[in-house]
């Protein structure tokens, strides 16, 4: 009997460590998203290179202490963003002699252009570099290059390439007023970068 109500209050304990581990996982997505929401928001109103923490925290209704509990600064919480949102919107295409296919993305571009303009407009911060190395880490995986223990020039020299093209691409498209279609702009993207990954898988470095 003794061994039955320990197994029972084994079970109730585990239970309701399982749902306060699920009350905790709500609260931080609920938080998250209050953070992301905010950031939207101030993002469509100025430059990203303005937006300060402080300004994230107070339209957010949260303290500086909970922002810094979900990311280490700003950037971080661009690289989030990115990752949630804009990364699956470029996508691998091994086939294509571009690699990848940004006409999703492109297209969000011109749902939102002025998001994208306090991103990399001219007072954007650190914002295009942050882009750029997000687009490096998808144009690595589109290259393979995430299993290399030891990727030399050649494949950071691809990766850098691809990604610094797409930001002059998007940076270009924007500042020219944004009219192309995404198709178009994907075009231009493929037509400018199949030459140079042709290059890259004949060149012996």
């Amino acid at each position: 009997m003794a061994v039955a109500k320990q197994n029972s209050a084994n079970v109730s304990h585990r239970r309701s460590g399982t749902r306060r581990d699920r009350e905790k996982d709500q609260r931080v997505l609920r938080t998250r998203a209050r953070i992301d929401a905010a950031f939207v928001e101030l993002l469509h109103r100025r430059p990203y290179g303005d937006i300060r923490i402080g300004d994230i925290t107070k339209k957010a209704g949260l303290g500086r202490a909970t922002f810094y509990a979900h990311y280490s600064d700003k950037d971080d919480l661009l690289r989030s963003q990115f990752e949630r949102i804009v990364a699956p919107m470029l996508i691998a295409v091994p086939d294509n002699p571009s690699l990848l296919d940004a006409t999703p993305f492109f297209a969000h571009i011109r749902s939102a252009p002025q998001l994208y303009r306090a991103l990399m407009g001219p007072n954007g911060g650190s914002a295009p570099r942050v882009l750029r190395d997000c687009f490096e880490i998808r144009a690595r995986k589109a290259l393979s290059l995430d299993q290399s223990d030891n990727p030399g020039l050649k494949q950071f020299a691809a990766t850098r390439f691809v990604a610094s093209s797409l930001v002059t691409i998007v940076e270009c498209w924007l500042e020219h007023g944004g009219r192309e279609t995404p198709q178009q702009v994907q075009a231009l993207f493929s037509k400018l970068v199949s030459p140079g990954l042709r290059a890259y898988t004949t060149v012996a470095i």
